[in-house]
């Protein structure tokens, strides 16, 4: 049925849950006017209601035809910018197995074209100097871009304000009762524009989605299989603005320096290995650093850049170790050769029938040799050192240094002689001499005499501690030192 043109028809809509946001739909009579300059000028899109006392705020967003065949009457949508989003806008996933690594709240708004940018925050973290302009988007003091949240009846969500500063300069924060609240726990990770899929909106109003997470260091702990340890770690976000900091405790609530000298993420990023701390050390790689009571932990650190404005970075504990870098020590048994001790040469005379002596000469041992399982103990100590623990001239380093290993080097003994031969195969001894004289009436050979002298092996018996290996080889970012001392076989009695 046709509408008449003297009569003027108004259609409402509710475009959200808010009754407030309405979309006015006023049934237009074009036909007499399709002609008129001032009619076509006003119908641009962002006029004014022509009822501005009763729709202020309302702009004309979308004209169509009311009725296919004549175009005689005309549909014109009328709408205004949406208050109070944040009262219902939410869409809240928790973290979990097959969600992400973040409790994530994805809000929606509808934001005029004309001043999307001067409205919109800036994503994670804020430079900028503090206004009201910038609180009401939701970025505080401390420069992260926090989550505005609606009303606390409809949302889980609860904030508070910067109210001030002190004589100091400090900000003063208080629990905000009216106008926009904001969550400091969710911070502002991604924003994408999104087609709205309303006609009526897609002239004037740009459709944002606005992606926060709860910034959380991602926890993990695993056992080190090798020595049975809990190695802790944690994976943290920052901004590429961001001024990181880095972990050297791990502790319920963990110990972390700043960069030396101040830099954001992405410059440290840039650094790599050049990147340090306070303290000073290496931001990124494995260092050994103090932790709580009388451990140390090795811990290692690594990053990568996950956007244009994000950057992860992992630290994890690599290794423990006590006040002097040992890992871990154990006793065992293992196959290892002790060689004969000489105690000395004796000698017998042997008087001949037909006229004077032979002599008979030949060893007296201390100890036989032995092959066989013997006790040792194993040391492991690490070190955060690029090139390992340096050498030492000694024979044990300590804690600090590779020992130089001092083996026991057995020497033979060998002599001959007409009148005496002796021939002792490798063992350790002190110093011996050995004399040997044909004597005045030998019935063969004149008078003679004749000295041997055998230098003292480098041990002269078993040592009741020697050190057999000490060896070191790249280890989880540093240096894994392996001392083995073994100790002496006792016969049982």
């Amino acid at each position: 049925m046709a509408t008449s043109p003297n009569r003027r028809q108004r259609v409402f809509e509710f475009a959200t849950p808010k009754v407030a946001d309405l979309v006015v739909v006023e049934v237009v009579d074009v036909s007499r006017k399709a002609g008129s300059a001032e009619t076509i000028s006003d119908s641009a899109y962002g006029s004014n209601h022509p009822n501005t006392d009763k729709f202020p705020d309302f702009k004309l967003a979308l004209i169509k035809n009311a009725d296919e065949d004549q175009g005689q009457f005309q549909y014109w949508y009328y709408v205004k910018d949406r208050a109070s989003q944040d009262d219902y806008n939410w869409e809240f996933q928790a973290a979990g197995g097959s969600n992400p690594l973040y409790d994530t709240v994805v809000r929606t708004y509808v934001t005029l074209r004309s001043s999307y940018e001067t409205n919109s925050p800036k994503i994670g973290y804020n430079t900028s100097v503090d206004t009201e302009a910038l609180l009401n988007l939701g970025q505080k003091k401390d420069n992260n871009t926090y989550m505005p949240s609606g009303d606390t009846d409809l949302t889980p969500f609860s904030g508070t304000v910067l109210a001030g500063t002190d004589s100091s300069g400090a900000a003063i924060l208080a629990t905000r009762t009216n106008g926009v609240k904001f969550d400091t726990d969710y911070i502002l990770f991604e924003r994408r524009q999104v087609r709205s899929g309303d006609e009526t909106l897609d002239s004037l109003y740009v459709v944002e989605q606005r992606v926060f997470i709860k910034k959380i260091p991602i926890r993990g702990t695993d056992v080190d299989a090798e020595f049975n340890f809990a190695l802790r770690s944690k994976q943290t976000i920052f901004h590429k603005d961001e001024l990181p900091v880095k972990t050297t405790v791990f502790k319920e609530s963990d110990t972390t320096v700043p960069t030396d000298p101040s830099k954001n993420t992405s410059q440290v990023f840039a650094l790599g290995n050049a990147a340090t701390a306070q303290g000073p050390i290496p931001f990124f790689g494995s260092k050994l650093i103090d932790g709580e009571g009388s451990n140390k932990f090795g811990i290692l650190c690594e990053g990568r850049q996950l956007s244009d404005n994000w950057y992860s970075i992992s630290e994890k504990e690599v290794v423990k170790t006590d006040t002097n870098n040992l890992v871990r020590s154990y006793t065992t048994y293992q196959n290892y050769t002790w060689p004969a001790v000489l105690d000395r040469i004796a000698d017998e005379n042997w008087t001949r029938n037909d006229g004077g002596t032979d002599t008979i000469v030949y060893p007296i041992y201390k100890r036989g040799a032995y092959s066989g399982p013997t006790k040792v103990l194993v040391q492991l100590y690490w070190t955060d050192s690029d090139t390992g623990f340096p050498t030492s001239t000694s024979q044990d380093g300590g804690h600090t240094h590779i020992g130089t290993i001092n083996p026991m080097l057995p020497e033979p003994l060998v002599f001959q002689t007409p009148i005496a031969t002796v021939n002792v195969p490798p063992t350790l001894h002190n110093q011996i001499l050995v004399t040997a004289t044909t004597g005045s009436n030998h019935p063969v050979y004149n008078y003679i005499g004749t000295r041997w002298l055998f230098l003292k092996t480098n041990h002269v018996d078993w040592p009741d501690t020697i050190i057999i290996a000490d060896s070191q080889r790249p280890y989880r970012g540093g240096f894994l030192r392996e001392k083995i001392t073994a100790y002496k076989p006792v016969a049982s009695t």
